[in-house]
């Protein structure tokens, strides 16, 4: 089903006015977005962006093949709820995640059981290393993983479903929107997310590009806690920013975006390819769950997304 995902890219494209906006709504990079691009442009044997300068419209083809491509897109989706509502889906799933994830996999999975009672699901939170291991052995069927290089191992299927952004995060009495990066590195203790792991290594990157030196406090391998001593004014951090944690929004804690809103990791569904017929169902109320986050919209279940 490439040439529908490539459908749904090329229209967040088109109505985005760019590959970088696309890359925004489809959860992908601004890279992946024009390899697609290129694909759907090869298997149609045209062009369908003019590309000058920093502006992109789309050519005659282009628009030609916009609206049909909605009208597809939505039959296909019509369709396939239809097959789903014929065929309901049963049986016992064994679902992994980061503990940073669970917020988000909740959701979907308690709109998941709402529209398939009949589904049995057995939800363990674990380390991203054990994860990857029972996934690809086969004692999960899926897991929410950061991504990483994976095995070349038959019916195994990595799909990205959202980016986290690097942020400072400090507590609201010793920050304001206004307030300077810098001025929190030089001026307040710093707790640091563990260098041993491929975020906390990246983060460490990324300050020493930014010539920031941080005044080290404590070195700890959970987000989660470290936010909180943060929200208790022990230190301030550097972590990715969260889904579904609205940290935004907390009173006690100031979140600054770093230039550029760098990406500090992708995440997604890596599944077993021992059970896609769920496993798929999984995902794609995963990734609805997201597009409704992004719209602001309600779940099926009722549960204000």
């Amino acid at each position: 089903m490439s040439t529908i995902r490539f459908l749904r890219t090329f229209i967040a494209a088109a109505h985005g006015g760019s590959f970088a906006a696309a890359a925004e709504q489809v959860a992908l990079t601004q890279a992946a977005v024009g390899q697609q691009m290129r694909a759907l442009e090869a298997e149609l044997k045209t062009t369908l962006f003019d590309k000058t300068g920093r502006s992109m419209m789309l050519t005659p083809a282009g628009h030609l093949l916009l609206p049909r491509a909605v009208d597809l897109l939505a039959q296909y989706d019509a369709m396939r709820r239809d097959i789903q509502d014929q065929q309901p889906i049963a049986g016992n799933l064994k679902l992994g995640s980061l503990i940073t994830g669970m917020g988000l996999l909740s959701t979907t999975l308690a709109e998941l059981k709402f529209l398939h009672p009949s589904l049995e699901v057995e939800l363990r939170v674990q380390d991203q290393s054990k994860l990857m291991e029972d996934v690809i052995s086969g004692e999960l069927d899926a897991a929410l993983v950061v991504e990483r290089q994976w095995p070349d191992k038959p019916g195994l299927l990595w799909t990205q479903c959202y980016v986290e952004t690097l942020t400072v995060i400090a507590n609201s009495s010793i920050a304001s929107a206004d307030v300077t990066i810098s001025s929190l590195f030089s001026a307040y203790p710093f707790i640091r997310f563990d260098r041993r792991t491929p975020t906390g290594a990246h983060i460490d990157k990324i300050m020493r590009g930014m010539h920031l030196v941080p005044q080290d406090f404590l070195e700890l391998n959970s987000i989660l806690s470290i936010v909180e001593l943060v929200r208790k004014n022990v230190g301030f951090t550097m972590v990715p920013l969260l889904k579904n944690f609205d940290w935004e929004n907390d009173p006690n804690l100031c979140v600054l975006h770093l230039p550029g809103r760098p990406v500090a990791r992708r995440l997604g569904i890596l599944e077993s390819g021992r059970r896609s017929h769920i496993t798929g169902v999984v995902r794609d109320e995963l990734l609805e769950q997201l597009q409704r986050m992004r719209s602001g919209g309600r779940t099926a279940s009722g549960f204000s997304s």
